[in-house]
């Protein structure tokens, strides 16, 4: 038996429409090169899509009577892409709420809009789901949501309400406290120190059974408690190796965890992310060609440490249909094929916590996928389809682009 085959075990689980009859929760993608992001490509492949989830899919898959078929053959299919450092669906003025420098208890959900006409661009380019959140103009913004780029009803895109706590390294002023890099350090290690007296104090009152008024709510403390119970975690916007030593620092001593975004510096001390099992959302390259060469190569120095690394665009800084290009750059500096479409696709949403729904084409994930007319990395190669929750949400030859 083919090893690709196994996969269309699930077909047989099939109740299809009577004889004859269309059925449009049903779709068959034929005759792609599909690049799971879960193991070796599949030449000449089908994908069976049911009721916004994948069914099926190798080299030998059955498509039942009354799926509508999409010949793709020579073309190449992906998951749909993810981009797990954004900034779209809010306006500029509601991403940081400056002067203030801490303020875990700001949620970006709050500020979100869906008729952003981001969303839309970022569809065009095959991505389908996205971490967007809060600036860094304080050293704790917020929590980020995970959120699907497509679709008008909330409770069906929204994946994680909260999907990380946004740190930001640096001095956010030079005319108020902390103007300095050991400032910072201080005010973050001050924090987090009241969040566990807090904590405490709560504890104290349920253990000494709730007698006496209960302590006072504070929605900031309440927040980063989420943090040091890791119910979610830090994604800490940082760029020279010396901050990423004191975040590395602070995870050490107050046990959460941590994902490093931008990351410039962050091959420098690859070594000790790989032991802490600190992943890396690293820099847009495409962009940055001006930066130098070491920098340029940071990705691939993280990778070879073993460093969990995915990509970002920062959008709208750089539109999310660049995703794609950023980490084909970062093969010319060595990364594998294979491992540049997984930091854009299953390494971001692993780091992301929601790879359980996407990330990778495998028989019970949702159906978001994106077809290409030639090889994903390759520039003059266009998004002709993409899938989201098993429809069809862009098409090329329709829509144009």
């Amino acid at each position: 038996m083919r090893i690709a085959g196994v996969f269309a075990v699930a077909a047989a689980l099939w109740a299809g429409p009577a004889q004859g009859q269309a059925d449009p929760s049903v779709i068959a993608i034929r005759g792609a090169t599909i690049h799971t992001a879960a193991g070796v490509p599949i030449r000449n492949g089908t994908v069976l899509i049911k009721d916004g989830k994948i069914t099926a899919l190798g080299d030998n898959v059955s498509v039942p009577a009354g799926a509508r078929i999409i010949e793709a053959n020579g073309k190449h299919l992906i998951p749909g892409m993810i981009d797990n450092h954004s900034h779209i669906g809010a306006k500029s003025t509601d991403l940081n709420d400056s002067p203030m420098v801490i303020g875990p208890q700001h949620r970006f959900i709050d500020a979100l809009d869906l008729g952003d006409l981001d969303w839309k661009d970022a569809v065009l380019g095959g991505v389908t789901t996205i971490v967007t959140g809060p600036g860094s103009g304080e050293n704790v913004s917020g929590m980020a949501i995970v959120i699907k780029t497509f679709g008008d009803q909330l409770d069906r895109r929204l994946l994680l309400e909260k999907g990380g706590m946004k740190f930001a390294m640096g001095a956010k002023s030079r005319e108020r406290y902390p103007t300095t890099t050991m400032g910072v350090a201080a005010n973050l290690r001050q924090y987090l120190i009241k969040t566990q007296e807090y904590m405490a104090a709560g504890k104290k009152w349920e253990d000494d059974g709730r007698k006496g008024n209960p302590p006072a709510r504070d929605l900031g403390f309440e927040a980063m408690t989420d943090v040091l119970t890791k119910k979610t975690y830090v994604r800490a916007h940082v760029h020279a190796a010396t901050d990423v030593m004191t975040l590395i620092r602070l995870k050490d001593e107050f046990g959460f965890d941590l994902t490093l975004h931008h990351s410039t510096e962050a091959y420098k001390v690859a070594p000790e992310l790989a032991k802490r099992g600190i992943s890396a959302v690293v820099l847009p390259l495409g962009p940055r060609i001006g930066i130098t060469d070491d920098a340029m190569a940071g990705p691939y120095v993280l990778w070879k440490a073993g460093v969990k690394i995915a990509m970002h665009t920062d959008a709208p800084v750089i539109s999310q249909k660049w995703l794609r290009l950023c980490a084909a750059l970062a093969m010319r500096y060595g990364i594998p094929e294979e491992e540049a479409l997984k930091m854009v696709t299953r390494n971001a949403a692993e780091i992301a916590r929601v790879s359980d729904r996407v990330g990778s084409i495998e028989v019970g994930k949702d159906a978001d996928l994106v077809l290409f007319d030639g090889p994903w990395f390759e520039p003059r190669s266009r998004v002709e389809m993409v899938i989201g929750d098993g429809k069809v949400i862009y098409d090329r030859a329709k829509e144009g682009t």
